[in-house]
């Protein structure tokens, strides 16, 4: 039950991981619309493969699909890592193809995986199909918490590290309040 848990939740951790930082896409590309764009090249390639897997299922060994696919997830993942990485965070629209082409390959493996899951887990034990979806659910639900985290420590650090201006009524000009000193205006 544990292993197919981790199983669901390692095939849309890494999709709602990209749908997550949505915002820090926007900031590179402001002009090619990510959040929209992305989802449109995630989800042909998704339905494609799911269908054309579906219509030669009979050929096709299901094991070896699903580690095909996790593979893959991992893969472009780590692509994807290595491709901000060595542009430095800078938009354009070669990266933004990078991201595009590693997005098509999400959907290949979510087609590959996807199925595979189902269809082997509901051969082996029908109630292991169960904590699957619960992993898939888990995913979106850890993906938000960790975006939550890292957005509060993000806040901190710069609240915490920066000086901030306060303008008092008495006073005519502004005072410093810095929070890591405890310096507080008179």
């Amino acid at each position: 039950m544990v292993v197919s848990w981790f199983l669901g939740l390692g095939s849309l951790v890494p999709w709602n991981s990209l749908l997550t930082i949505g915002d820090y896409y926007y900031d590179l590309f402001p002009r090619y619309h990510p959040a929209r764009v992305l989802t449109l090249v995630y989800q042909p390639f998704a339905f494609g493969t799911t269908a054309i897997l579906a219509y030669n299922e009979a050929k096709i060994d299901t094991r070896k699909r699903n580690l095909v696919g996790y593979i893959l997830f991992f893969l472009c993942t780590l692509g994807l890592l290595v491709l901000d990485i060595a542009t430095s965070g800078k938009g354009g629209i070669g990266n933004y193809i990078g991201i595009c082409v590693f997005v098509a390959c999400f959907g290949v493996a979510d087609g590959l995986v996807q199925g595979g899951m189902v269809g082997d887990l509901s051969f082996m034990c029908p109630e292991l199909i169960q904590s699957y979806f619960a992993g898939l659910a888990a995913s979106g639900a850890l993906t938000a918490t960790l975006s939550v985290i890292s957005g509060c420590l993000i806040f901190l650090s710069v609240s915490m590290y920066s000086p901030v201006c306060i303008d008092l009524p008495q006073t005519t000009n502004c005072e410093v309040l810095l929070l890591d000193d405890k310096a507080y205006p008179p």
